[in-house]
């Protein structure tokens, strides 16, 4: 499984977060949208204007639901490249909040899995009907680490 990167993959982000924006009103709350696809991965952004703490720095409940919906959905996003349906959640996150975050848009970004690990989940998803994945996001601020975050996802076939 190569990750190229298409114009498939950014209409897929933005059906995700238009899907997440009508389902989640979190998600409209913190006015997440999409930043793009990238050969890096996915990003999901949100304007710090009204994600800000008393500190006025990026809201920790942003920065860790913008990694954890990064990654949810990258793993989206390989299904979809798989052609596979299936409903995914999060089951496990670790997150490291590094630094104050105060771009006025906070990006995190959910890296490509490598394509052994992306064969394998859809390998085990298709043929076992359920799989698991594990992934990294991170937020920079003023091009320094921020936030790093990692994730495990579970699918399962619908």
């Amino acid at each position: 499984m190569r990750w190229e990167v298409t114009v498939s993959h950014k209409q897929v982000l933005e059906k995700l977060v238009a899907y997440l924006r009508e389902e989640v009103p979190m998600v409209r709350q913190f006015d997440i949208c999409s930043g793009g696809v990238g050969d890096f991965g996915l990003v999901l952004e949100a304007p710090l204007a009204i994600n800000f703490n008393d500190k006025r720095t990026a809201f920790a409940g942003t920065l860790a639901s913008l990694c954890t919906l990064s990654g949810w959905a990258m793993t989206s996003l390989i299904c979809e490249t798989a052609d596979l349906k299936a409903d995914i959640a999060a089951i496990h996150s670790e997150i490291t909040y590094a630094r104050p975050c105060t771009e006025e848009k906070v990006r995190a970004t959910c890296a490509w899995p490598t394509d052994a690990l992306a064969t394998a989940f859809t390998t085990a998803l298709a043929s076992q009907g359920r799989a698991e994945i594990s992934l990294l996001a991170q937020v920079l601020s003023r091009d320094k680490v921020a936030v790093r975050f990692s994730g495990k996802y579970i699918a399962r076939m619908l």
